[in-house]
């Protein structure tokens, strides 16, 4: 492990004197506490007016959940609910059978809680939040200080994992409390074990298992814990063998228990696009590791967000990909001496690596890098260490030693100066920024005569954030369309839109339909339209009329009950940064619909 460092310590005495403070612990998470405040005015977001439906026992069609203990079923599979589903604004491309139905009932407790105590104070939903983070963060300098041997090492590791920017979204989002709280117990698991092995702490036979029990029953996330006890086994139990591989028998068990009761009380997913259940779809999920491992990894490390992968087309995600696979080649390299002299590095290592492989069951997102951030924050501090300190084993060649201390300074920059602003901001609009987010959807009331009538959206920019309005308007109590229609998502791009006849619009986006990765969460590829597939649904009837050359509907024919201007309908377009009415073209005419460019970042 590191040795102490005489440089830190001789020319930077102040932050070694904070580094090494006996109290570090509660002040840096403090600082996390004090980092994550604005999230106190975020409000609520998607699934968070999932969980105000059901606890307001709201009889809207677009309630999705049933039970106070089972707040993260969402999709059944029933194919009957989804119809119905699709009747009230879920995208005519949904498949029927899509099912993504997650056991959480720890993380359920505390949201029924929430609803119990201050049902009508989104703010003090958030505080559980950050008191929930801020253990998480006394956990894990903890956790860094019984492997990382030198103290301010360990410290600073601790500092970058409480600032790192991506946690502002767990943190600011509500309903995401869930990953928070796996990460926590994970934590305690792992320190239970390391005690229980190299401390012969015989509670830690009992009580890390529980912990891990705990933890998973928070969220499927706790599954990366067994990740990182894999890597206790191979980097820092000293015992046997056989004892080492012998005290992974009891997580063994608790996984394997875990699973069957998961897939027996009818959890999981299946047939939905962003999903994948690794164990009944092997090669889908190896191409998905193949897809967003580098994404995830580089969001972790260095720029950009792994986010951005669901905000931009695949076909320009590409370069980025390559960018990240070099990145963490050079990454490697630059680590080589270290991997063969410390067994915490490689314990972070292998810590960092695998416990991306739970998460690329999953579209590509910040919020889901809890766990790897532990390894990575570990790695990091522990390269920056070795990079500024004196190290007398440290490379000393022109080619390693100049692109350490650039990628060391890099690092520096990233996660001590832009990442705390960063987490701020995040924290305070998990998503995207709110002024570009109450562009994207309605967020505000219309009139009561759309009761009466069935809303139409030609064009929004994205569908999937679309889905938000009518639930802010049904826990508003605001008047409510009789149905609801999203055509496209537009991507920001024209949509050229066709009238054949008096009951038809012939609709044509940009990049084809369900090109966005969230708005590609109601169907996978393993469902794919054909030409003349049709849907039916209330009203409306859609006709496939073209396809992408990637398998994707590119033309679509929406043909309705009654003409286009019926008052019974109500028409939307968006333009200019706003839902404006839209009137269908005349027979025979076509109209190309521009919308205005938003930057994400």
């Amino acid at each position: 492990m590191v040795q102490d460092n005489q440089n830190i310590t001789s020319h930077h005495g102040f932050i070694y004197t904070l580094l090494t403070y006996r109290y570090f612990p509660i002040a840096v998470a403090i600082l996390a506490i004090i980092l994550s405040l604005p999230s106190l005015n975020a409000g609520l977001f998607i699934d968070d007016y999932h969980h105000k439906l059901l606890m307001d026992g709201s009889d809207s069609p677009i309630r999705l959940l049933k039970s106070p203990i089972d707040m993260f079923r969402f999709f059944d599979g029933d194919p009957q609910h989804t119809a119905e589903l699709m009747d009230y604004g879920f995208p005519w491309w949904t498949y029927k059978g899509i099912k993504g139905a997650f056991w959480r009932p720890l993380a359920s407790i505390t949201h029924w809680l929430d609803y119990i105590l201050w049902p009508n104070s989104p703010a003090l939903m958030h505080a559980q939040n950050i008191l929930w983070y801020s253990a998480l963060i006394i956990a894990v300098t903890f956790l860094y200080r019984r492997f990382i041997t030198t103290a301010w090492v360990a410290s600073l590791a601790a500092l970058l994992y409480a600032i790192d920017d991506a946690h502002g979204m767990p943190v600011g989002f509500v309903a995401n409390r869930n990953a928070v709280m796996a990460t926590f117990f994970g934590v305690l698991t792992i320190i239970a074990h390391d005690k229980w092995q190299r401390d012969n702490w015989l509670p830690g036979i009992i009580i890390a298992p529980l912990l891990l029990v705990v933890s998973l029953l928070s969220a499927e996330a706790g599954i990366a814990t067994c990740v990182y006890l894999a890597a206790h086994v191979f980097f820092i139990d000293r015992s046997p063998w056989r004892r080492r591989f012998a005290s992974m028998i009891p997580y063994v068990a608790v996984v394997v228990v875990w699973r069957f009761m998961w897939s027996y009380l009818d959890y999981g997913v299946a047939d939905i696009g962003a999903y994948i259940d690794p164990l009944n779809e092997p090669l889908r999920y190896i191409t998905a590791v193949k897809d967003r491992a580098p994404f995830f990894l580089l969001g972790q490390l260095a720029l950009p967000p792994s986010d951005i992968s669901t905000m931009i087309p695949p076909w320009y995600s590409i370069p980025i990909w390559r960018g990240a696979l070099v990145f963490l080649v050079l990454l490697a390299v630059l680590l080589i001496p270290m991997l063969r002299r410390q067994c915490s590095t490689r314990f972070w290592a292998m810590g960092m690596l695998l416990s991306v492989l739970p998460i690329c069951a999953t579209f590509v997102s910040d919020r889901l890098l809890l766990f790897v951030g532990i390894g990575a924050m570990g790695l990091v501090a522990e390269f920056v260490s070795v990079v500024f300190g004196k190290i007398d084993w440290r490379p000393k060649t022109f080619f390693w030693r100049v692109p350490a201390v650039v990628l060391a300074a890099l690092f520096i920059m990233i996660h001590l100066a832009v990442a705390p602003l960063a987490f701020t901001a995040r924290a305070y609009s998990p998503m995207v920024p709110k002024q570009i987010a109450d562009k994207l959807m309605i967020a505000g009331p219309l009139d009561e005569s759309v009761e009466n009538q069935e809303l139409i959206i030609v064009n929004p920019p994205v569908a999937f954030v679309m889905l938000t309005s009518p639930l802010i308007w049904e826990a508003n109590n605001y008047p409510m369309p009789r149905h609801i229609r999203v055509l496209t998502s537009s991507l920001f791009l024209p949509v050229e839109v066709h009238r054949p006849n008096v009951h038809t619009l012939i609709v044509k986006p940009g990049y084809g339909y369900y090109a966005y990765v969230l708005d590609a969460l109601f169907r996978n590829e393993q469902h794919p339209f054909s030409v003349g597939d049709r849907v039916e649904l209330t009203g409306m009837t859609v006709e496939i009329k073209e396809m992408t050359d990637d398998g994707r509907a590119a033309v679509a024919a929406f043909i309705f009950s009654v003409p286009l201007e019926d008052p019974s309908l109500r028409w939307l377009q968006y333009k200019n940064g706003e839902f404006l009415s839209f009137a269908p073209p005349p027979i025979g005419q076509t109209v190309i619909l521009q919308t205005e460019k938003i930057s994400l970042f």
